[in-house]
């Protein structure tokens, strides 16, 4: 069985590999003066013998790290994090020190007599070097995280980019357009009043789909009141085949969604489903008590479709990992199809 080493950072190796040839040599002219560079034999042993004690020394310190960055790691506990962090490697580091000078001395290892002078002064540098590695690697750490944020905030825009030229494609195309002026001339000739609404309606919803707000999420409430109007010019076209329920509480109304989403679960609804008067196609609206937002509706196939584009799926999901770290969850049974996504309870999640 492997033992996984810990690990600060990735460039723990590279940092290794680079201060330990220094750390060695340093510690063996401290304890040996000139000798060490003039006895191969003294050189070649005390180097192997503190090589590895200094090796195996530092993994003791990795776990140390590890273990209060786990316990502490919040950035504004970073002074805090430093301090506690060097005051403990530092009392290691200290007895390994004692260790090396106290035990050659009692051992007599390569006719070594104990300098206490020589002891202060490697205590007072193994310390500052202490001080100073720790910094490198907190300073690796912080590097690795930045990059990996601005990793996430790069494809988060990339999806959010995405999303919505798929949600003006699908939508401010010759098609839709088509079918809501024809829905809006049959009801001029039928009710004025009505076709008034259903022109009010039309326009809110492009307003939304062609807005110049980049935001990248928006309120439930907000993300609502256009699927409202959207299912408006669905209703006035397809009438009683298809239905809406809606059900969660105000206070649910402030979480936040990234805008269109609701726009892509209903889009994925209508393509793959066929619409019924005797048959209707009824989707629901539902948040949860820990804040998961389900749309969920029957299950009737079209009897004969072209197969069926899921990207705005894909890409809605992709989008909600990145701001959440969580998966959409998607379930079918025979009839039903449902689909929950985590809402966002911080706005300050949004990312510029």
């Amino acid at each position: 069985m492997m033992v996984k080493l810990p690990q600060y950072t990735r460039r723990d190796m590279l940092i290794l590999s680079v201060t330990m040839p220094l750390v060695v040599a340093l510690i063996n002219s401290l304890l040996f003066g000139g000798r060490y560079f003039t006895e191969p034999k003294l050189l070649l042993l005390s180097s192997l013998v503190v090589a590895g004690v200094m090796t195996l020394a530092w993994f003791l310190f990795t776990w140390v790290a590890v273990t209060v960055r786990n316990r502490l790691p919040k950035d504004e506990d970073l002074i805090k994090r430093l301090i506690i962090t060097i005051v403990v490697i530092g009392t290691i580091q200290a007895l390994v020190i004692a260790l090396f000078f106290k035990g050659y001395d009692y051992l007599h290892l390569f006719g070594y007599e104990l300098n206490k002078r020589r002891f202060y002064w490697t205590l007072s540098i193994s310390f500052i070097l202490n001080i100073l590695i720790t910094l490198v690697h907190e300073g690796f750490e912080s590097f690795e995280k930045w990059k990996s944020t601005f990793t996430q905030t790069e494809q988060l825009k990339k999806a959010y980019t995405q999303s919505r030229l798929m949600g003006l494609k699908s939508q401010v195309n010759p098609h839709f357009l088509f079918n809501s002026l024809n829905s809006l001339s049959s009801l001029i000739s039928e009710d004025e009043e009505k076709a008034e609404t259903f022109l009010n309606e039309l326009t809110k919803v492009y307003r939304y789909l062609l807005r110049g707000s980049d935001d990248k999420l928006v309120s439930l409430e907000t993300e609502l009141k256009f699927i409202n109007s959207y299912f408006y010019l669905l209703k006035a076209r397809y009438g009683d085949a298809v239905n809406l329920s809606v059900d969660f509480d105000d206070d649910q109304r402030q979480l936040m969604i990234p805008p269109l989403a609701l726009l892509t679960l209903f889009e994925n609804a209508f393509n793959q489903n066929a619409t019924h008067k005797d048959s209707p196609l009824n989707i629901s609206i539902s948040v949860s008590e820990d804040h998961w937002l389900e749309l969920s509706h029957n299950i009737q196939r079209r009897i004969a479709t072209i197969p069926a584009d899921e990207s705005g799926i894909d890409n809605l999901a992709e989008k909600i990992r990145l701001l959440t770290h969580q998966q959409i969850n998607v379930s079918k049974t025979e009839n039903s199809y449902t689909v929950k996504l985590p809402l966002i309870q911080d706005k300050t999640m949004e990312l510029s």
